[in-house]
């Protein structure tokens, strides 16, 4: 179970002043002043006790200071004027004292307060549990329990300031551009999950990084084969005088600047499908209808019904177009059908082909950036090795995803599932 951060800190201090409490409480036990008023009450009596001999008080008055003794949890004492102990209710402290000494006076066990009687004897009173007076020794022991208590305090604060300064070690490292560095996760606490996310952060980051070198890389080939092209036909066309050679050159130069056309436009797109990346205002479309008219281009069989989906409309478009051009290169000469459906809360967008299929190895790296596989690729297929990254970048643009299911015997089914609201009905 996580313990959160500011739970461990308030029972840690909440202890602390318990403990601090229940201490200082023990220790004014120890050290309090006695009670004075409660000696000067007894007084009185001790001073109409008649004792025969030491040690042989008799009367009311000997009864009665048992009884206060028990009532104050005292030991009460009295002494003549030469020492000797004459009565005594609980055990006796042992002497010898100053003679008519008025005050604290310390014996071995502890110590005593005196009160002269005024006729030579002396009254003792000592509570139980006594250490002394408070004036010595209770500020300096408050003190050092102020200290014991910084001390205890120092391994929690720097546990919590040593974890602080490794994300801040981290933020660092990572704005210096060191993103595999990664900050220690210990505990389960706010810092803890803090310290996860920057990790997280920190890796989503570099995949961005690395995904967006691996897109320029890709970009920089494909784009250099096109201008490569447009300029040997430019330089050709110069020195070109026949009219036949010269339109067939125009024509690969127009060709060329469909492909780079479409190579920048499939770059944007998916620069506007990366992650982070400010989306546009989005509208409701009906699936259905964009599927099926993006199917003619290709004659591809539509089935299913209209669902209302809100997207950015022309993202999603050349995302079915993607699918339904991919159907077309990698499906034969067989039919292509495309279906639309609801399933629970997904619109499910799907196209199959009756071609070979994909093998096993080649079903997820299918769907990377400027990946084409050797054995996938066929006569009359020009693409850049984006359509299909494509199509997954704007499924999870949207929330959604692309799965590949390979169809028996052979054929190909790639099927788009977006995340849907509660249904709505469409107007016709």
């Amino acid at each position: 179970m996580n313990q959160r951060l500011y739970h461990r800190l308030y029972l840690t201090f909440l202890g602390i002043t318990v403990l601090s409490l229940l201490v200082t409480a023990l220790l004014a036990r120890a050290f309090h002043e006695p009670r004075i008023p409660a000696a000067h009450a007894l007084v009185p009596i001790a001073r109409s006790l008649v004792c025969e001999t030491p040690g042989a008080c008799q009367g009311a008055e000997a009864q009665l200071l048992e009884v206060k003794a028990r009532e104050l949890d005292a030991d009460v004492v009295i002494w003549d004027g030469d020492g000797r102990l004459l009565f005594h209710a609980g055990h006796a402290p042992a002497g010898p004292f100053s003679r008519g000494a008025d005050g604290w006076q310390h014996g071995p066990r502890g110590p005593v307060w005196l009160t002269p009687l005024g006729d030579g004897r002396t009254l003792g009173l000592r509570e139980r549990g006594h250490v002394g007076p408070r004036r010595p020794l209770f500020l300096p022991l408050l003190a050092a329990l102020a200290i014991l208590m910084a001390i205890g305090l120092a391994p929690l604060s720097r546990s919590i300031t040593r974890r602080l300064e490794q994300l801040a070690e981290g933020a660092r490292r990572w704005g210096a551009g060191d993103l595999g560095h990664r900050v220690p996760v210990v505990g389960h606490d706010e810092i803890a999950t803090l310290a996860e996310r920057f990790n997280q952060t920190a890796a989503a980051i570099q995949a961005l990084l690395a995904q967006e070198r691996q897109m320029l890389a890709g970009a920089s080939h494909e784009l250099r084969s096109p201008l490569a092209r447009i300029r040997m036909a430019l330089e050709l066309l110069a020195d070109e005088s026949d009219p036949i050679r010269r339109g067939e050159l125009a024509r690969r130069a127009a060709e060329d600047i469909i492909e780079l056309d479409a190579l920048v436009e499939e770059l944007l797109l998916s620069a506007r499908a990366q992650p982070g990346v400010p989306r546009r205002p989005s509208a409701e479309i009906d699936l259905f209808a964009l599927v099926r008219e993006e199917a003619q281009a290709v004659s591809a069989e539509v089935t299913g019904e209209p669902l209302l989906f809100a997207c950015e409309g022309a993202m999603v478009r050349h995302m079915v177009r993607n699918l339904f051009v991919n159907a077309r290169l990698h499906g034969g000469n067989g039919a292509i059908r495309a279906e639309v459906r609801r399933l629970d809360a997904q619109a499910i967008i799907a196209v199959e082909d009756d071609g070979p299929g994909v093998p096993e190895s080649e079903r997820e790296r299918i769907f990377a950036p400027f990946y084409r596989s050797p054995g996938l690729r066929i006569s009359g297929d020009t693409g850049l090795g984006l359509g299909l990254a494509l199509v997954r970048q704007v499924a999870r643009y949207h929330g959604g995803d692309v799965v590949y299911i390979a169809r028996q015997p052979t054929g190909s089914r790639f099927e788009v599932r977006l995340p849907v609201g509660p249904s709505t009905p469409l107007s016709t």
